[in-house]
């Protein structure tokens, strides 16, 4: 059971309204930028419910956000007990969303919340409409090839070419993403998992050109620890929908080994002489695809009966 995060100004709660686009904007430690975001955000020609989310911030924000709140109709302002991620921000903004579609922005401006209607025109079509930003913005050459690496493996998970892969800046149909929440990580790989969530299930997505400026100040990724993360969870998400794209590699690889060792005995003592690593090999090859196979079958139950 979730934390349940305090609604700051619940004057503003109106269930009899329901809006164009809900925008959900995580915020942490953000009070240089916050409002500015924020302020573009509301000024975009859509009916919109913002959804801003303070995953208790300790340098300020949180009593700017407090004191800007109370003159913004528009703006339903909440904040977590403690700090419990950026991806539990945002799932948060989905529980109390209220319009068909919701778009997620970052506080720290690196999302263009000019773009908004960009995105709003697309979901009408979409799933899922996902950000891909230009090359060499907000960009280092480690980020770069760090970023290549999720988007290739992802796109061999996934069976279809995945552009960005990471881009937080992305709107879903309200139910879909609510489908998926419980998939959805507490941390800063929620966009990978909702991409790859999507396609798996059948979904349709799309990607947007957007321009992503270099973030001020120091960024809350941490490339070693999140990375590693990013593609545990990308191997999670493949075993959960499409099992075979992990079992199956690693079978033929075990195999491949077993078939080596055989090669080696045979050339040594010119006859075929299985030794125990090299049937330990085969029959791991043998027991790993058969994993496979089962865990495949449970995956096409898991969704035989979605609508």
């Amino acid at each position: 059971m979730p934390a349940n995060p305090e609604n700051i100004n619940p004057s503003n709660d109106n269930p009899d309204h329901v809006p164009e686009l809900t925008v959900i904007v995580p915020i942490y430690n953000e009070k240089e930028r916050v409002i500015d975001t924020l302020t573009r955000v509301l000024a975009v020609p859509i009916d919109i419910e913002l959804i801003a989310v303070d995953d208790a911030s300790e340098d300020g924000t949180s009593e700017i956000l407090k004191e800007w709140v109370k003159d913004q109709p528009r703006v339903r302002l909440f904040r977590h007990p403690y700090n419990m991620g950026n991806g539990a921000s945002v799932k948060t903004g989905m529980r109390n969303a209220r319009a068909p579609a919701l778009l997620i922005v970052d506080a720290d401006g690196q999302h263009p919340p000019e773009d908004i209607p960009k995105f709003y025109e697309k979901i009408q079509v979409y799933d899922l409409v996902v950000g891909q930003r230009a090359k060499g913005t907000d960009s280092t050459a480690f980020r770069n090839l760090g970023n290549w690496v999720f988007n290739t493996f992802s796109s061999y998970v996934a069976g279809c070419r995945i552009p960005d892969l990471t881009c937080g800046m992305r709107c879903m149909k309200t139910d879909v993403a609510l489908e998926f929440i419980d998939l959805f990580p507490n941390g800063f790989s929620l966009p990978s998992t909702s991409t790859l969530s999507v396609i798996k299930a059948g979904y349709s997505i799309d990607w947007i050109p957007i321009q992503s400026p270099r973030r001020k100040g120091k960024s809350k990724i941490k490339p070693f620890s999140d990375g590693s993360k990013f593609l545990l969870i990308i191997v999670r998400i493949a075993v959960f929908f499409k099992p075979l794209r992990v079992f199956l590699p690693l079978s033929l690889f075990t195999f491949g080994i077993g078939l080596l060792l055989l090669g080696f005995t045979f050339a040594r003592e010119g006859r075929l002489h299985f030794e125990p690593s090299t049937g330990l090999m085969l029959q791991s090859a043998l027991l790993i695809f058969l994993m496979g196979l089962i865990s495949e079958q449970i995956a096409n139950i898991r969704f035989s009966g979605r609508r």
